[in-house]
């Protein structure tokens, strides 16, 4: 494969990885978290539930352009070619060919090519690997600039992602075992306090929003975790997917050469932003299944690491095996997309491939409903978040939810609702005793669509004042308690709906 000049090759490779992501990006339909992102960016602010907001700001600023999935998915389309860019202006000083081959190889896995999907990875794998290579440049320039740049990046990252912690701890880590000067921790002390105004801004956002994505990180999405070796093994597991046993045994093969080489030109520094992330996410592992996604901030860092272990033989034999690696993905996607989706009948999933592929049968459904004024909600955040894409208006969430995705309790005031008849979407029977309660009257409709059973629960005479007791104040008591050591502005659910109880 790389017989031709490895910088020819280089821009060859990615101009094709591009137009693989582009052609990507049009066949795969819009997953639940990236419409869930949409409903953040139609409702702009300094936070979110789940997550601080720069995925919601980034796709406000690509909606002025348009709604389709590809333009809304340019973002990711493009950032992690970027990144191949960045690894390549990075080590080309050092040496141009091994920068070509190594931005190669990047560009060619599936790290790159299956990086599709707009989501909150989105925005910190993009600020996490421009800090670092700013900080990079501060090293090697002594300049006070780079690291003011590398600071307010990290700040960036962090508002994208509170894995953007792990970057800083890299950063610290790196500068209490390195050799210290009066510049160097002058210049450290410069990049921290460019970040702390990003991280004020999301404090006081939690401190005005009852601290919700704080506590949803810390103990929400955390409580009946178990500790378990399996998901230690699913971590390591996923490494090695990631890390591919090409580069696994060179890494191998050069350790005793680690500590030296490591030194040089201060490629140390990426071997912290590597390592330190990763460890930690093995000590959560104990306990947590460690999502793919979560450490594919931390990976470029790998890939400029090889720079100084693998020599151009062994980059190139790791090329070969990339690339059929690839090839093997994009075969089985295309293998996926061109079968019958009858084929996937027997599987448990299936009524959620035909609710993601066939979304747009099923809002010419809905439409009546709101002509004969029905409020439109879904029973949980996945379809309401689809089907408000689609529907191209917000479905809010009918019911307590689960634990994440609790924006709609930001968004949506039940309180005006009262009396109302609403429509409430479901891809299972619906046992109407659950809604009786809630309505004067209830009933269901249904209809099929490529061999599923999707289900309208028509509610009609919304009763709120039995909602708020028996739906609200139990999401009040599960979600909205707030720890006596943290100090807040009265919390917007219970002054929405409790505001005898505000203090």
């Amino acid at each position: 494969m790389m017989s031709v000049n490895p910088k020819a090759a280089f821009k060859f490779v990615l101009l094709v990885t591009l137009a693989i992501k582009f052609i990507l990006a049009c066949i795969l339909p819009l997953s639940g978290d990236e419409a869930y992102f949409i409903i953040w960016a139609k409702h702009p602010d300094f936070g979110y539930y789940d997550h601080p907001p720069m995925a919601g700001w980034l796709l406000y600023l690509m909606l002025q352009m348009g709604s389709s999935e590809v333009i809304l998915r340019l973002p990711a389309i493009l950032l992690s070619t970027l990144i191949g860019l960045g690894i390549y202006q990075l080590l080309k000083p050092h040496d141009e060919t091994r920068a070509a081959l190594i931005a190669t190889l990047f560009l060619i896995s599936p790290l790159n090519i299956l990086n599709v999907l707009v989501t909150t990875d989105t925005t910190l794998i993009l600020f996490v690997f421009l800090s670092a290579a700013s900080l990079f440049k501060a090293l090697q320039k002594n300049s006070p600039a780079w690291y003011g740049l590398s600071g307010a990046l990290l700040g960036m990252a962090f508002l994208s992602k509170y894995f953007a912690v792990l970057l800083g701890l890299g950063y610290l880590a790196y500068w209490i075992f390195s050799d210290k000067g009066r510049q160097k921790t002058q210049g450290f002390i410069l990049l921290f306090l460019a970040a702390v105004p990003f991280v004020l801004i999301n404090l006081y956002w939690n401190y005005t929003h009852c601290w919700d994505n704080i506590l949803f990180n810390i103990y929400t999405r955390n409580e009946g975790e178990q500790w378990s070796l399996g998901k230690v093994a699913i971590f390591l597991g996923t490494q090695v997917y990631l890390m591919t046993p090409p580069v696994i045994y060179y890494l191998f093969k050069h350790r005793a050469e680690f500590r030296q080489k490591i030194k040089r030109n201060h490629f140390r520094l990426f071997a912290y932003l590597f390592l330190l992330p990763m460890a930690v996410f093995a000590l959560l592992s104990l306990k947590k299944v460690i999502g793919l996604h979560w450490v594919l901030a931390f990976y470029p860092f790998l890939y400029l690491l090889l720079h100084l272990f693998l020599s151009r033989e062994e980059l190139l034999k790791t090329l070969k095996f990339m690339a059929w690696f690839s090839i093997a993905h994009l075969a089985a996607i295309a293998v996926i997309a061109i079968l019958p989706m009858e084929t996937w009948k027997q599987n448990k999933l299936y009524d959620g491939i035909v609710f993601m592929f066939k979304n747009d049968a099923i809002v010419e459904k809905i439409r009546p409903y709101e002509q004969q004024q029905f409020l439109l909600a879904a029973d949980g955040y996945t379809p309401a978040a689809i089907v408000s894409y689609h529907y191209g208006k917000d479905f809010f969430v009918f019911g307590e939810g689960s634990h994440y995705a609790r924006q709609d309790d930001i968004i949506t005031d039940f309180r005006p609702f009262n009396g109302r008849n609403i429509l409430i979407l479901k891809k299972s029977a619906p046992d109407l005793a659950q809604y009786a309660p809630y309505f004067q009257r209830v009933e269901s409709r249904q209809f099929d669509l490529r061999g599923v059973t999707f289900y309208f629960v028509l509610g009609y005479g919304f009763n709120y004042a039995s909602y708020k007791e028996h739906v609200l104040k139990p999401i009040k008591e599960k979600y909205y308690k707030i720890p006596d050591y943290l100090p807040h502005a009265p919390c917007y659910f219970c002054e929405k709906y409790f505001p005898e109880e505000v203090r």
